[in-house]
């Protein structure tokens, strides 16, 4: 089990514990953490997420090209540690 620490807009900090079997960005909908998505495919890069700790395992998609070191896609990354994100800014 991971641990998902969200630092959302508002300032606060969303703590989910998950199984990573799952998208980030299906685990956060799973608990009732919304955050910007279109396509679910890695295209639009609409759920870039900023990592501050932790690694995530990213699946192929035509975004990460463009993602700097320390981005990810949600809906194409599954944690393989505790993490931390939080919105991209």
């Amino acid at each position: 089990m991971f641990k998902i620490e969200f630092d959302n807009n508002n300032g606060e900090t969303e703590l989910l514990y998950v199984y990573g079997d799952e998208s980030i960005l299906t685990e956060l909908e799973y608990h009732n953490v919304l955050i910007n998505h279109n396509c679910r495919q890695g295209h639009c890069g609409d759920c870039i997420l900023h990592l501050i700790e932790g690694e995530v395992i990213h699946q192929e998609s035509l975004i990460p090209l463009s993602l700097s070191p320390k981005e990810i896609l949600a809906c194409q990354s599954r944690p393989i540690t505790d993490i931390k994100v939080k919105i991209r800014e």
